[in-house]
């Protein structure tokens, strides 16, 4: 994993996604109508802080971003647990995944669609 890159295209993704508020039909997708309320507030603080929690790594040192980012993927995947429907685990273990899978700049869309779904899911 390319960390610096990766971690620039994630915050361009993120930043882009939020900027956009996911407003129009195009950009975000499908609304679960499902979910929980207490689901959506876990949904709803991961999509929100996403960009706050990996913009530090940006100016670490690549074994150091590496660690973060993986801490990170970890306290995800705890997170999964808090939520009860099957559809809030999901967009939490996308974003993981593609965080996890993410091997430079060209990542950067699973990312912003897995970032999409968190802020649109309910």
């Amino acid at each position: 994993m390319k960390i610096r890159p990766v971690v620039i295209a994630v915050l361009f993704a993120a930043a882009t996604a939020v900027g956009a508020g996911w407003t129009t039909a195009a950009a975000a997708p499908l609304v679960h109508s499902d979910i929980p309320a207490g689901d959506c507030a876990v949904l709803k603080q991961i999509g929100s802080s996403t960009v706050s929690t990996l913009a530090p790594l940006q100016s670490q040192s690549p074994d150091q971003a590496a660690a973060g980012m993986a801490a990170y993927v970890a306290q995800l995947r705890s997170q999964e647990g808090q939520v009860s429907s099957p559809e809030a685990q999901a967009d939490i273990e996308n974003l993981a995944s593609a965080l996890e899978n993410a091997t430079g700049p060209e990542s950067a869309s699973s990312v912003y669609g897995a970032i999409g779904k968190l802020n649109s899911a309910c």
